[in-house]
């Protein structure tokens, strides 16, 4: 089919718009603006983006549609991009005169409810639309809601100039983190794969894997964790290392549903891994106002469990089915390694440096490493050394703008519930609803939270899940005593289990198109591999020192012991560790891992705690010495 000069120009486009978001972003967080004397607000510059993402969702595939379809499509798009135009000429008087222009404000929130509302459904499909209708809902019939939650209702022109111009709604703090926060974190993850940042990763992890029983899995959760900490996405991460990864496992000796499982976990994992961990985590540390360096010091060990626990389970699994090492895979030495990586060591040398020591804000520092890989990645390639040239680095930015589009949407939208939930009271209801139910039965509240968590997260990306609970059930841990960040990183935790939690596991459907297996066995798999993140959270809650919230010994205490207890627990699963395990000991070991697990201090207070994590720790020991012992004899 020949293409129309008009469809290619509309692409051509919707391109230009995915550089120009990315651009806006780093304008915004260097300050730029406020520099020259410029007087612009940060919606302003937000509008302009979202407006960009409408366009850019509205505009995609127009080259195959049909010419009506491509001309709806391409008139949604203009409205759009005269939207953003709208809120970049017009909001700073809106903003201040939102009752002295109310049917310009009402005009405008209709049209960005529209469209953010029809660009929502096409981008990431009907849950969050469904869930703003509720809330929409409510605020116009509050009067006839349950009595629990019955309240005064709002006229629907009331609700739309809201809407349209107050600075809590839908160009709030949720749209703003993910435009000035999140876009510059996407974008320093695409240039650091363009520099070969993703060969680098493979590589190291193959090298790390070393020749040891089912080496070829290990090498896959080494790559998607080091990946994931980049792209923070887990279904793009399961589809650009599962390619490779997902056949090697597959020749080495696992099933195709375990090799699909791998990846999928580990992939989704990468959410949890520091330095660069998903849109969640950008916001949560706006949200609690803290630095988004005691958000990574926090997510530390928790990670550091998570992919411990699946290495512990590759290797059981490995020695149970006697799956042996791949031996013929390349394998070069970490000083080859090292230097074919050497811009990809020095982007993360640059921006941990400027974080930790130079304390400057994550995103400001991300945008000047992003800086030094471009600069790195462009004269190696001038010297012919491999790197970056300029066209990879234009790809790389316009690649950016078309990734973020969603999670610009989603938060808009997100930003938009939140604040009706704030202005109608029914916020307050529910957590009140909450807390109350949580007065006599915190783990009852905690259980429901996750349960609620990854309800919403079968529809939803982590982002939106941990925005609807922040405002909805942490605000109610809170207010029952648990820390702010214990609270946060609770929500955060289950927020993203629905990647691998079936009936609609995404990351584990993503990897199982690559390994061809079921895509139902696959997400099974993935419940199982991942069963350490169902229960982490409560450690936040039970035992906070794990988010080194704590003294030294309580940070040391409760890590060493859960890793005692996940070792524990991964054997009674497997029915192996480095021996069988007869079904007597597999329940001894389940059941003292979980006693480990769980927060007996309680109860029993910390003597008895100590005592059962000592039993635990020598019930481990012991096939480990008799297989040592008789070696030794042998």
């Amino acid at each position: 089919m020949t293409v129309s000069p008009l469809r290619r120009s509309a692409a051509l486009y919707a391109s230009l718009l995915c550089l120009v978001t990315p651009g806006l972003a780093i304008v915004w967080v260097l300050s730029l603006p406020q520099r020259v004397g410029l007087l612009v607000y940060p919606e302003q510059i937000a509008g302009v983006m979202l407006g960009a993402a409408m366009s850019v969702i509205f505009l995609k595939g127009i080259e195959e549609k049909s010419r009506l379809a491509a001309g709806l499509d391409a008139a949604l798009a203009a409205l759009a991009s005269g939207l953003a135009l709208w809120v970049f000429l017009r909001f700073p008087v809106l903003a201040e005169g939102q009752y002295t222009h109310p049917v310009e404000t009402a005009l405008l929130g209709l049209l960005v409810t529209a469209l953010v509302l029809e660009g929502l459904r096409r981008a990431v499909g009907w849950t969050l639309v469904v869930i703003f209708g509720a809330v929409l809902g409510y605020a116009l019939f509050a009067d006839h809601a349950p009595q629990a939650i019955v309240g005064r209702p709002i006229p629907f022109l009331e609700v739309m100039q809201f809407l349209g111009a107050d600075r809590t709604a839908t160009w709030g703090q949720a749209l703003q983190i993910a435009a000035f926060i999140v876009v510059v974190f996407v974008l320093f993850g695409g240039v650091l794969i363009a520099v070969g940042g993703g060969d680098f990763f493979t590589q190291l992890a193959l090298k790390a894997a070393g020749n040891g029983p089912g080496n070829a899995a290990k090498v896959a959760v080494g790559a998607s964790a080091l990946m994931g900490s980049v792209s923070g996405s887990a279904v793009s991460n399961v589809m650009s290392t599962g390619v490779m990864t997902i056949p090697l496992m597959k020749r080495a000796g696992f099933r195709p549903e375990q090799a699909g499982a791998i990846e999928a976990v580990a992939s989704t994992g990468g959410q949890l891994m520091p330095p660069i961990m998903g849109a969640a985590a950008f916001l949560m540390a706006e949200i609690l106002q803290v630095p988004y360096r005691e958000i990574l010091i926090a997510a530390l060990l928790p990670a550091a469990l998570y992919y411990i626990s699946i290495f512990t389970q590759i290797d059981f699994i490995a020695r149970r089915d006697n799956i042996a090492s791949i031996e013929d895979e390349e394998r070069a030495p970490v000083a080859t390694i090292l230097r074919r990586g050497w811009i990809a060591v020095i982007a993360f040398a640059v921006l941990l440096v400027l974080i930790f020591q130079f304390r400057m804000r994550a995103e400001a520092a991300a945008v000047w490493t992003v800086f030094a890989i471009s600069a790195l990645g462009i004269g190696a390639n001038a010297a012919g050394l491999g790197g970056l040239s300029a066209r990879g680095l234009l790809r790389s930015v316009i690649s950016t703008g078309r990734t973020t589009c969603d999670v610009l949407l989603i938060t808009a939208a997100a930003g938009m519930i939140i604040g009706l939930l704030s202005v109608t009271g029914l916020g307050f209801a529910l957590s009140y609803f909450l807390m109350d139910f949580g007065q006599g039965n915190l783990f009852g509240l905690l259980v429901l939270t996750g349960l609620v968590a990854i309800i919403l997260g079968l529809g939803l990306p982590t982002s939106g899940v941990y925005l609807l609970l922040a405002s909805l059930a942490a605000p109610a841990l809170v207010q029952l005593g648990v820390p702010d960040l214990p609270a946060h990183m609770f929500v955060f935790y289950y927020g993203m289990l629905s990647m691998i939690t079936p009936p609609i596991a995404m990351a584990a459907f993503a990897a199982a198109s690559i390994s061809g297996a079921s895509q139902i066995q696959t997400g099974l798999q993935s419940f199982r591999f991942g069963w350490i993140a169902y229960l982490l959270p409560f450690l936040f809650i039970y035992k906070p020192a794990i988010l080194m919230q704590g003294s030294v010994w309580d940070v040391s205490y409760v890590f060493v012991s859960a890793v005692a207890a996940l070792v524990l627990i991964t054997g009674s699963i497997v029915g192996h560790a480095r021996v069988p395990l007869s079904w007597a000991m597999r329940v001894l070991w389940g059941c003292l891992g979980l006693a480990m697990m769980a927060p007996l201090h309680e109860f029993a207070g910390w003597s008895g705690e100590y005592v059962v994590s000592a039993l635990g720790l020598l019930v481990l020991a012991a096939p480990m010495l008799r297989t040592g012992a008789a070696k030794a004899s042998a």
